[in-house]
């Protein structure tokens, strides 16, 4: 939505967000062309992008998503940010878990899988915790801005282990 420009560029264009996201936004017009890929991907059923929020509060403070869905497979990977003033406080938790609900209820999910950078600690804590297995890192798969090639770890969780 247009009016939640500001707020993703506020998380957007932190680097310490985007560890595994890719470069962090410069200007706010990126967090508008964004806006829109995300919209006309959810047109095209290619992806689906919740924003996160607090309670009570219209505003943006992180993104959840399906992409790579395979209606077939009955498959998704999900992806995640959140903004550096609320981590460690449980909401990423809550939304990944609310978002992991509804793949596995409403969409009759067979297979969610999350890929996070392997030095990201906290975000492998979170998938550990939601139920996710360790199935491989993919060895200095990704450069980040430290100049270092980094592992992105695969973790998978399959509907029969999903605990509501």
């Amino acid at each position: 939505m247009a009016t939640d420009v500001a707020d993703v560029f506020v998380f957007r264009s932190d680097y310490e967000v985007q560890y595994y996201n890719g470069a962090p936004m410069k200007e706010l017009a990126e967090a508008a062309t964004l806006i829109d890929w995300l919209s006309e991907k959810f047109k095209a059923q290619e992806m689906i992008c919740w924003g996160i929020t607090l309670r009570g509060e219209n505003r943006v403070v992180g993104l959840c998503s399906f992409h790579n869905i395979s209606t077939h497979q009955r498959a998704v990977a999900i992806g995640y940010d959140l903004a550096r003033t609320y981590w460690r406080q449980g909401i990423a938790t809550e939304a990944v878990g609310a978002t992991l609900r509804f793949g596995f209820t409403q969409m009759n999910l067979h297979r969610i899988e999350a890929s996070t950078c392997i030095d990201d600690l906290p975000s492998v804590r979170l998938v550990e915790r939601l139920g996710f297995q360790r199935e491989g890192i993919r060895r200095e798969a990704t450069l980040e801005d430290d100049g270092l090639f980094h592992g992105i770890g695969i973790f998978g969780l399959l509907r029969r282990e999903y605990a509501h």
